[in-house]
């Protein structure tokens, strides 16, 4: 997990420059390829340092193609993108729902869980191909290697606060997807009731982002990170003050599923009416988010046996009520900008 943490933070670094340069789908359709190469050597590793390389080399190929997609299907649809990114992170969360299931089925037809491996990356060639034969949109002006560079220095403390908030609704996201299985199991519900919650989770979470495709033609940018903002804080702390009461678990994971299913895409929307999104901003984004779905996930692991389960509560709550003040501080640098850039005119 480290390792492909580590390439993602790499991956994402190198695609600021590489989008900037080159065809933006001959990188997406090259970077899936290297994935699919990857992934076929997985079930028939035999040593722990090729299967951490491996990982680590996956996780680059993921990181050029996070950034592809949000930094293309922003230049590709401008100001009307929000509804077409939630579709997006909607088809990333109904990966994160199918694949387990997809590779319980395999394990079941043919015993053998790993090769599963071998069967996404087949269906991962024939994307390639099409992603490749598709022209790729206009990179906007500023998008080139200087001028993206320049849009990071125009807009470094804006940019910097909304790393930091992907760095908190990010982690806290994967913390509570890593640890609500261990967490119901330690409040003392059975094996099956934690596995129907860790479900109930990413169930809200896909429902959310279903739910933000017409909303977010609705509202602003701006109004939709409040409601998620205030829907996490909400599930997250109803959890934290009433932890014996029986149905807090159940409606605190619906909840928080459901109110940061929307909170990446948004965050995106919200910059790209502040700035141009060139893969430099995106990256940055990434590498926050990345950040902490390593860092937060592992501090809830230091105490979950030493301090209780309720540690993974309290950093959940944590990071959200950090995320709520740095959105806060977010707007006010929006606002400077504004002013910086109302003075220059």
């Amino acid at each position: 997990f480290t390792a492909n943490s580590l390439g993602y933070i790499i991956g994402s670094l190198a695609a600021g420059r590489t989008y900037a340069r080159l065809t933006g789908t001959t990188v997406l359709a090259g970077a899936l390829v290297a994935m699919a190469a990857f992934a076929v050597f997985v079930p028939i590793s035999n040593a722990l340092w090729l299967l951490i390389g491996l990982f680590a080399f996956i996780g680059v190929a993921v990181g050029l193609i996070d950034v592809g997609c949000n930094t293309l299907l922003v230049w590709l649809y401008r100001s009307e993108v929000p509804p077409f990114m939630n579709t997006l992170h909607l088809a990333f969360g109904i990966g994160a729902v199918l694949s387990p299931l997809i590779i319980d089925r395999f394990a079941v037809v043919t015993g053998d869980a790993p090769t599963a491996f071998w069967l996404f990356a087949a269906l991962m060639i024939p994307v390639a191909v099409w992603i490749y034969r598709t022209p790729s949109p206009d990179r906007p002006a500023e998008a080139t290697t200087g001028a993206g560079l320049g849009v990071v220095r125009r807009h470094r403390w804006f940019l910097g606060l909304t790393a930091l908030f992907f760095f908190m609704h990010v982690g806290a996201e994967l913390s509570f997807a890593g640890w609500i299985f261990s967490y119901a199991e330690e409040a003392g519900k059975t094996e099956t009731t934690a596995r129907v919650l860790n479900s109930l989770f990413w169930g809200g979470l896909v429902a959310g982002r279903i739910i933000a495709i017409p909303l977010s033609r609705r509202l602003a940018p701006v109004r939709m990170l409040q409601l998620d903002l205030g829907g996490a804080v909400a599930s997250i702390g109803l959890m934290a003050v009433l932890p014996d009461w029986p149905l807090s678990i159940w409606i605190g994971t619906i909840g928080f599923g459901a109110s940061v299913a929307s909170m990446f895409a948004t965050s995106i929307n919200y910059a790209e009416q502040r700035m141009t999104i060139t893969s430099h901003v995106t990256a940055l984004f990434l590498v926050g988010g990345s950040a902490g779905s390593m860092s937060l996930p592992w501090l809830v692991g230091q105490y979950f046996e030493s301090r209780g389960p309720e540690s993974m509560v309290y950093v959940i709550t944590g990071a959200s009520l950090a995320a709520v003040v740095l959105f806060l501080a977010m707007r006010t640098a929006a606002s400077r900008d504004d002013a910086r850039t109302a003075g220059v005119s």
